[in-house]
């Protein structure tokens, strides 16, 4: 059974020396409230960080870039955010980085382009467990996508 022990340096520490990185969560919200107060829930779970949290503005694909992180949560709830266009401008700095939005409103809303270029969509009425779960999931897989692979010739 291995044991968790408390984060150094950014790292998770597990007897067995096996580290595993927090997962880097960067959060975009045009209504500075909601920012916040996602921030600091998702602040609590030990396996994220939050790298950066910003509002929709021009230097978006700078902050985003500078601050590594591994998914970006887009909250579109507020009508203010013209959310394909962040949306597209995301993935075009790094293809891989998954998006999650956040949206209110009905999942129809949401059919098209947003729905087919992001990576996962969630009502603000979904649980912290459930976002917490799919956070898990994209960061996860992200991790394992960009873990550099070194082949070592048997001998």
């Amino acid at each position: 059974v291995m044991k968790d022990h408390p984060p150094q340096n950014g790292l998770r520490v597990l007897e067995g020396n096996k580290m595993t990185p927090p997962t880097k969560i960067f959060i975009i919200d045009s209504d500075r409230l909601s920012l916040v107060t996602l921030s600091l829930w998702l602040d609590q779970v030990r396996d994220f960080e939050i790298v950066g949290t910003s509002l929709p503005t021009g230097n978006l694909e700078r902050r985003t870039a500078d601050a590594q992180a591994d998914l970006v949560i887009l909250n579109i709830s507020s009508p203010s955010i013209d959310a394909l266009s962040v949306l597209r401008r995301l993935k075009q700095m790094k293809q891989d980085m998954p998006v999650i939005l956040l949206y209110d409103g009905e999942k129809h809303d949401l059919d098209g382009p947003l729905t087919l270029e992001s990576d996962a969509q969630l009502s603000p009425e979904v649980s912290l467990k459930e976002l917490v779960d799919v956070i898990k999931k994209f960061g996860h897989r992200q991790k394992v996508m960009s873990v550099p692979m070194f082949m070592v010739k048997a001998g």
